[in-house]
């Protein structure tokens, strides 16, 4: 059974839609000094660390789709899975994140905020998963690995 009906990308899509809103009613896009490279920091993190989760899952051969942690073949905890268990959703926050410094706006933080509530019921379906599949292995990862960072 899928663990939600909303895919993460989409979440993160919405919740740059509310960032969108957010900014329009706090009056438009402000800046600050350095914003462009807190920006760009952000943005390029989290694309690196989506490409490197993305590979890590392709090199073990197993899916990179969400919606169905049961069809998981393989408990992935190399590469980037060493220094966390949701790469991929970590980097969607980044690029959230990056989304509010673009806009200079700190309401727009909010937005990732609401990503990581959003994303919760579908990290702890993931993990029930895992759990069910690989057992005391996904445990023991669990233990020696964090969620997020």
């Amino acid at each position: 059974m899928p663990a939600t009906r909303v895919p993460p990308p989409l979440w993160a899509l919405i919740w740059v839609a509310a960032q969108a809103v957010l900014t329009r009613l706090a009056g438009g896009r402000r800046r600050f000094p350095g914003q462009t490279v807190v920006t760009a920091t952000l943005a390029v993190t989290g694309v690196a660390l989506a490409g490197a989760g993305a590979r890590e899952l392709r090199r073990h051969g197993t899916q990179l789709e969400p919606m169905d942690p049961s069809k998981t073949v393989t408990l992935v905890s190399s590469g980037i899975y060493r220094r966390t268990r949701n790469p991929i959703y970590l980097a969607l926050a980044l690029l959230l994140s990056a989304n509010a410094a673009r806009t200079g706006r700190r309401r727009a933080l909010l937005a990732v905020a609401g990503f990581v509530a959003c994303l919760t019921p579908q990290i702890h379906a993931e993990e029930r998963a895992l759990q069910a599949t690989f057992g005391d292995t996904y445990r023991d990862y669990r233990a020696a690995t964090r969620r997020w960072l």
